[in-house]
């Protein structure tokens, strides 16, 4: 991910995170245990999560922090809009880390 186009083009500053969702408390439920996410933020202070991991889709998230939670804006599969109902319980969980983390908690 690290050499692909930033989300929000070049004025965006990107993390990584290595995720071991299995070492988070959210052993293997139907989802990978290890991911690689991508976090781009814009000039809008709009975050965009961009996640892969092995023997699935990518899948990136438009996410906001209001009151101190993350709120998942827009999914998208493989660049398709994917509606709230439809998003895997592991991609939730990964945007729940990711959340904790940018929040400075582990």
């Amino acid at each position: 991910m690290a050499s692909k186009q930033s989300a929000h083009g070049s004025s965006a500053r990107t993390k990584e995170f290595d995720i071991d969702l299995a070492a988070e408390g959210n052993g293997r439920h139907r989802g990978p245990n290890y991911v690689l996410a991508e976090v781009s933020v814009d000039a809008n202070s709009t975050l965009r999560i961009e996640i892969e991991a092995a023997n699935q889709y990518d899948w990136q998230l438009d996410v906001w922090f209001v009151d101190g939670s993350l709120e998942v804006g827009d999914v998208f599969c493989e660049g398709d809009s994917v509606p709230d109902d439809m998003v895997p319980n592991w991609v939730e969980r990964v945007a729940g880390v990711v959340g904790r983390r940018l929040d400075g908690g582990r």
